[in-house]
């Protein structure tokens, strides 16, 4: 089943990379703790009601998904699931199943990647191989977002309507986001105000974040951070190769993945100071992918180890 952007990179990126050395953190950092889910777990609300792929997990326990979702991808504070049914990106607004559509009527696939608070969707729609849509869905009506001339993808809305993600413009990939009056706002990349790529997260403050290239397309690949003027700054370790943020809540903290010097994938939490932390697996051999943080700062994801997926928690 398609998970959340941000989810899908880092999972992919986990597999890419591989295990390199066993992790390193501080002896007083406390481990991710297993759900009890063989699956990730892709977002949390503030009550601390995870979604998984294809699961609930509320106060322990293991449910099964609202409305007939079949597989999960966001969860807001009303209890409001974002996700699909049988590969249809669909709805479930604590009441009763919503199936969103596509973006362009030739669409041959659908993904939903986020919900606000208000119960605003965004997602991407398109043909595999082809053009991608982003679009977002409110009262009932689903909107193809603007565009650059090429492919764009939504991946976070906040409670102010404004969407981030990324379009694609003369070959290039770069970060955007989208105004609630659906103007698009390209954010700059690391490189010259080039090499961006992709915004997974928005702040209700409109400051957003994602990941950089250190080049024009080329180079390290760095956690980054906009302000909602749209300045970039690297919030990546020095030394460390390679970095994604996939949330960001709306006190500051950003969790992603990140690559320390000589060692595996691990996951990291960073608060508004800059402060890291970096989360390791339990077996040396394994990766934690870090997909949601909520307002009360518990982060959620998963293992990754020669068994398959483990649905994690974490908090400092």
């Amino acid at each position: 089943m398609p998970k959340p952007a941000r989810t899908l990179l880092s999972v992919a990126l986990a597999a890419a990379l591989g295990s390199l050395a066993a992790p390193a953190t501080a002896s007083d950092d406390p481990a991710a703790v297993p759900l009890g889910v063989d699956e990730c777990a892709v977002d949390v609300n503030d009550q601390g009601v995870v979604v998984t792929d294809t699961h609930l997990v509320d106060r322990g326990r293991v449910l099964p998904l609202p409305g007939g979702l079949t597989s999960a991808a966001a969860i807001n504070d009303r209890g409001q699931v974002a996700g699909l049914v049988n590969g249809r990106a669909a709805f479930w607004d604590g009441r009763r199943l919503h199936l969103l559509g596509v973006a362009d009527p030739t669409d041959t696939f659908e993904t939903v990647s986020a919900v606000s608070g208000r119960g605003e969707v965004v997602g991407t729609s398109g043909t595999l191989g082809g053009e991608r849509h982003a679009w977002r869905w409110r009262n009932g009506v689903l909107t193809r977002l603007a565009d650059l001339g090429g492919s764009t993808g939504a991946n976070d809305v906040n409670d102010a309507g404004q969407v981030v993600g990324d379009a694609w413009v003369d070959g290039e990939q770069v970060a955007v986001r989208w105004e609630p009056d659906g103007t698009l706002v390209r954010l700059p990349g690391l490189a010259d105000g080039t090499g961006s790529r992709l915004a997974t997260a928005v702040d209700r403050a409109g400051n957003s974040a994602g990941y950089s290239y250190t080049g024009a397309g080329t180079g390290d690949l760095r956690a980054v951070r906009w302000t909602a003027s749209g300045a970039v700054s690297d919030v990546s370790p020095a030394d460390h190769r390679f970095g994604v943020v996939a949330d960001l809540n709306d006190r500051g903290v950003a969790v992603g993945s990140i690559v320390p010097p000589g060692q595996g994938q691990q996951g990291f939490v960073q608060d508004g100071s800059g402060r890291t932390w970096l989360v390791a697996a339990p077996d040396p051999f394994a990766t934690v992918v870090l997909s949601a943080v909520n307002d009360l700062g518990l982060v959620v994801g998963c293992v990754i180890d020669d068994d398959g997926l483990h649905a994690v928690s974490w908090r400092r």
